[in-house]
């Protein structure tokens, strides 16, 4: 019997760690894997919000804010320090710089059928020396334009200013003209305000007068003949 007893003991060992074993695998085996959970458990966790920033590594995709909050706002415009005043009744431009009057120069209009526009303008464009692409390439020196093709420009035809004599421009003396170019580049187009009002006076050619059947043309009619042919030579400069 006491032979038996160790042998006994020994037999018990070798047959335990096997049992010991199957029983760990059994366990690792009834233990639920992450597929079998239940849907409890992973409706549980909330889900990242859509629209907000995402963490590093995240899936969310945030739009870019709009062009628009990101430009800088436009800067307000200029005030005006330039006023270009022209009386188409009087036929007078009165140049107001800063606030003060600082010239009145005597101008020419457009003539009946080529009124010059009226309103509020700015200058569009300038240029020293333009040519009329309409009136037989016509010089236009110092050239400002305010409406399309209406511009202030110099004329030579310096008699006729004060009345109507053009075919939409404002024509000034050619000093008057180079001055307001240099002005109006000095104060920059968006500081310019040109404002056109009133209506042209028009004037009539005179008339030799018909006395019987002799015509009896004074000295009055006969300057008033040279005039006229002025007017029609200077019609082809704008």
């Amino acid at each position: 019997m006491r032979v038996l007893g160790p042998a006994v003991a020994l037999a018990a060992a070798l047959l335990g760690r096997p049992l010991a074993a199957q029983e760990a695998a059994q366990g690792l085996a009834a233990a639920p894997t992450p597929a079998e959970a239940p849907a409890g458990a992973l409706a549980a966790k909330p889900a990242a919000p859509v629209g907000t920033m995402a963490g590093i590594g995240s899936d969310v995709i945030v739009a870019p804010p709009p062009a628009s909050a990101l430009a800088p706002p436009p800067p307000p415009p200029p005030p005006i320090t330039l006023v270009l005043n022209a009386d188409l009744g009087a036929q007078r431009l009165t140049v107001v710089e800063n606030g003060k009057r600082r010239y009145t120069w005597a101008i020419s209009s457009g003539r009946h059928g080529f009124a010059t526009p009226t309103g509020t303008f700015r200058p569009q464009w300038a240029v020293k020396m333009w040519y009329s692409r309409q009136y037989e390439l016509a010089a236009m020196p110092n050239a400002v334009f305010f409406h399309r093709g209406t511009a202030f420009h110099g004329t030579s035809a310096v008699g006729l200013l004060g009345q109507p004599a053009s075919h939409g421009c404002v024509r000034l003396a050619p000093g008057n003209a180079a001055a307001l170019f240099k002005l109006v580049h000095k104060h920059g187009f968006a500081a310019t305000k040109v404002v056109v009002h009133g209506g042209s006076r028009q004037r009539q050619p005179s008339r030799a007068r018909r006395g019987g059947s002799a015509e009896m043309a004074s000295a009055p009619a006969a300057r008033g003949e040279r005039r006229a042919a002025q007017r029609r030579a200077s019609y082809w400069e704008d």
